[in-house]
């Protein structure tokens, strides 16, 4: 957008005026309906279009005052009588919402020796959004207070959105965690198999917070200790940062949709995709799988269910007809970042690439 505030990040763009621009990059707050203000990365400078870029519209998800859903990014004739799968019953509006996957408590490994770890400083923009995070949390019994011999520092992750994921730093407690077989698929391997499939129509479910609906063992739950400000705390759900979380945690899913007998689909953790020749067939599979999802236990929200469409995103790729390739918003991001030399840059690039 035009400005005469310039960003400390210089970038390139070329095409939007038949040449290129040299322009500058910055963070600003924005938001499609007056609420619910995230942080996104604006182009601007005094010669700059007044756009609005399909990398933005395309996280557009809001409901209107009337009740009306609009998914930007999808192109009304792509979607023209066919149920969206973020209109179908029983998904949530509320990403702080957590389930409660219908299994045993779970019987994890348990560290050779008890480990203690000080917490250490953590990024300022975190203490807030963590407090709030944990306050929450506990709240819903995913975290209790506890007095465990063993303890790990708290390490804050900024998310793509601008929010903060609640990660421990486990390295010490993986270091004496006996080994598992592990079961998550190779990312590149699940591309390879999507590409081959040459479909026209996807959609992807995204299961919300899915590490934390799985319960564990009483007797497992003390190695996971932390402390926040001068309270300890423990899990009494799978944590995120614990080595074996992904393959427990895609292990659970991929059980209960085998026993659901869902269509085909590829899983990766608790992301999701289904494709088909046409948006009825991706339609109902998605309507399966989303039913069994939701029998077990698990929490589905509104915004993270997407498609039918002829174009989506699934693990950071853009597919479009069989074809994949990366967001041009990230390569833009990854571009304009120096390599991370630090904790801190390290965790700014992994929240920029989504993890």
């Amino acid at each position: 957008m035009p400005s005469s505030y310039e960003g400390a990040e210089p970038i390139c763009i070329s095409g939007e005026t038949g040449g290129s621009q040299q322009l500058t990059l910055l963070e600003a707050e924005v938001s499609l309906t007056g609420n619910e203000w995230q942080k996104h990365p604006i182009v601007t400078g005094p010669e700059a279009p007044c756009i609005l870029g399909v990398d933005y519209l395309w996280r557009g998800y809001f409901k209107d005052p009337k009740g009306y859903w609009w998914a930007f990014g999808i192109a009304a004739s792509e979607v023209e009588e066919i149920e969206l799968l973020s209109s179908l019953p029983g998904l949530s509006e509320d990403p702080s919402v957590v389930g409660l996957l219908r299994v045993e408590e779970q019987q994890v490994p348990v560290a050779t020796t008890t480990v203690h770890w000080q917490q250490y400083r953590t990024n300022r923009d975190s203490l807030v959004p963590i407090h709030k995070l944990i306050r929450q949390l506990e709240g819903q019994g995913v975290i209790s207070r506890t007095r465990s011999p063993f303890n790990s520092p708290i390490w804050p992750v900024r998310k793509s959105n601008g929010e903060w994921r609640l990660t421990v730093d486990y390295r010490g407690l993986n270091e004496v965690t006996p080994p598992m077989s592990a079961a998550v698929p190779d990312m590149l391997e699940l591309q390879y198999e999507l590409e081959s499939k040459a479909a026209k129509w996807y959609a992807t479910i995204d299961i919300a917070n899915a590490f934390f609906s799985i319960p564990l063992a009483a007797e497992c739950r003390p190695q996971f200790a932390f402390t926040w400000r001068g309270v300890q705390y423990t899990w009494n759900r799978l944590p995120q940062g614990w080595k074996h979380g992904p393959t427990i945690c895609h292990g659970l899913i991929q059980t209960a949709l085998e026993k659901g007998e869902a269509p085909e689909h590829l899983q990766y953790i608790d992301d999701i995709i289904v494709w088909g020749s046409s948006a009825e067939e991706v339609s109902e599979k998605g309507k399966k799988i989303i039913q069994i999802l939701l029998q077990v236990g698990l929490t589905l929200l509104c915004f993270m269910a997407k498609g039918p469409a002829q174009e989506i995103q699934f693990l950071g790729v853009r597919w479009h007809d069989g074809q994949r390739q990366i967001p041009m918003d990230i390569i833009n991001k990854i571009a304009a970042m120096s390599p991370p030399t630090n904790k801190k840059e390290t965790q700014a690039f992994l929240g920029v690439v989504g993890f």
